[in-house]
């Protein structure tokens, strides 16, 4: 037979492998081609055209799957190009996540960080909240605030990392909704969220930390909305608030742990009443 080559000279040609050219075969994406009368597989122009073709798409970093479905229809020019543009969607979704990821390691050495643990990434939950209610909002919030600011960011980070058996992210999505809504309300909130910051230096017995306590349980009653998502809340049981207790000790202070302590204490007491 003219124009046709063995096995071994259609490797060297192709760049390829005994290995690699037995598999396709077996998967079918490079078709077993003629043989010599002594059993030799056989290669021509058909088959050089085809391992051209699975070089280039490869190239493009289609896997084999695919390739075969590109290939085993070449006349179906619809399905090529559906293909491809889903592959070109992908990568740039993948460009897209490897740019973050460097955006992240250049901030941990812009921060010089000694532990990966530490908090600087800006968590799901604060990134959704800085959505709905506005980059100007948000901005107003660590000027006012920048203690607690700080503080909110690293708890969020801690309650996004972990399933606590309560959905926090909906209630963190509920409560932005609301304070969009209520700029009077809002502001009310930032000038509690002031005097909270105050606390992280105080004793625990402090007699403004219940003075605090009971003045924001006192203003839930004045955000209906605010006040029934908090009742509808269980809260969290033992031993999840123990852990969270621990987990949450190196970002609040005992003084603001209690706070949140009274608060829970005296808005049930209000529901009661």
């Amino acid at each position: 037979m003219e124009n046709r080559i063995k096995i071994g000279d259609f490797i060297k040609l192709t760049g390829s492998t005994l290995k690699t050219i037995i598999y396709y075969h077996k998967i079918g994406l490079l078709p077993e081609p003629e043989r010599s009368p002594g059993g030799y597989r056989l290669y021509g122009p058909a088959e050089l055209n085809r391992m051209r073709l699975i070089k280039r798409l490869k190239s493009l970093g289609l896997d084999l799957q695919r390739i075969k479905e590109i290939i085993g229809d070449l006349n179906n020019t619809k399905t090529m190009r559906e293909i491809l543009l889903s592959l070109r969607i992908e990568l740039l979704n993948e460009k897209k996540t490897l740019e973050q990821r460097v955006e992240k390691i250049d901030a941990l050495l812009g921060e010089d960080m000694e532990l990966l643990n530490q908090d600087i990434f800006v968590s799901p939950s604060f990134q959704m909240i800085t959505e709905i209610m506005g980059t100007d909002q948000i901005e107003k919030y660590a000027r006012s605030c920048p203690e607690i600011y700080d503080q909110h960011r690293k708890l969020y980070s801690i309650l996004d990392d972990f399933q606590w058996g309560e959905d926090f992210r909906e209630v963190f999505r509920i409560l932005a909704e609301y304070f969009k809504d209520h700029p009077d309300h809002y502001q009310m909130a930032l000038d509690f969220g002031a005097r909270w910051a105050e606390l992280t230096n105080v004793p625990e017995d402090d007699p403004r930390i219940d003075a605090l306590a009971r003045e924001s349980a006192l203003l839930l009653d004045k955000m209906p909305q605010v006040k029934g998502l908090m009742l509808s809340r269980s809260g969290q049981k033992d031993p999840l608030n123990g852990l969270y207790k621990e987990m949450v000790a190196g970002v609040l202070s005992p003084a603001q742990l209690k706070y949140q302590q009274l608060v829970e204490e005296y808005r049930k007491s209000n529901q009661e009443d």
